[in-house]
């Protein structure tokens, strides 16, 4: 059987289905202030971020080799661009932007740019976002080509992985880039990522900037 994957608000939950520029369904992360972050709930406390679960409907075994990387909208989905330049214009900036940020969790010197992820599901707060100190489990898409394609997509990492058990549980042996079925307490059956988007201070282009986030996975059953 086909084993679909999907991006949920929720943990075990259903697909996100923002209403998006141009008639496309997914997810919207809002304003973004220059300098700042988005979603933000305060600068100075280092919170406020997107929660994206990732799970499948994989009945016997679980999904392996998950990696996420960008492309230009509509690519995969057949959505209609939305926004004021084009598709490509659009990934090609939020690459541009992700290659030379800086590493301030909460842009707080207004150099971190680009679509970031944290792939620590229990992360503090103090700790989420810290791309300075903990490079391997935050990822910046464009940053050295990461996220760039399929070739360079960025796995999912083991610290991602929990399980759905009347709430949300660490998994107790992950496997980085592996989703367990429904269920499974030892892999994990959700990967819990954490994501932000970040401008520069002197960012000048605005707008709605819209881009895919794709995912590829192997499967058996």
């Amino acid at each position: 059987m086909a084993v679909t994957l999907i991006f949920s608000p929720t943990i075990s939950g259903v697909s996100y289905a923002n209403a998006l520029e141009g008639g496309g369904q997914g997810i919207s992360f809002g304003n973004v202030v220059n300098g700042e972050f988005a979603p933000m709930t305060s600068k100075i406390n280092n919170t406020g971020h997107m929660d994206v679960y990732l799970h499948h409907n994989a009945v016997t075994e679980p999904v392996n080799n998950v990696v996420l990387f960008l492309q230009s909208y509509g690519t995969s989905t057949g959505f209609t661009y939305g926004g004021q330049r084009s598709a490509v214009s659009d990934f090609t900036q939020f690459l541009a932007l992700g290659n030379v940020s800086g590493s301030y969790k909460n842009n707080l010197d207004g150099l971190s740019g680009g679509l970031w992820c944290d792939m620590d599901a229990d992360a503090s707060t103090v700790n989420q976002f810290d791309h300075a100190n903990f490079p391997s489990l935050v990822k910046i898409f464009g940053k050295a080509d990461a996220g760039s394609d399929l070739l360079n997509g960025i796995q999912i990492g083991a610290d991602s992985l929990v399980y759905d058990s009347s709430g949300e549980q660490i998994a107790t042996t992950p496997v980085a880039g592996s989703i367990g079925v429904s269920g499974d307490t030892v892999k994990g059956d959700n990967a819990h990522l954490k994501f932000r988007i970040y401008l520069p201070t002197a960012w000048e282009e605005g707008g709605n900037y819209q881009c895919e986030l794709a995912c590829a996975y192997r499967y058996t059953a």
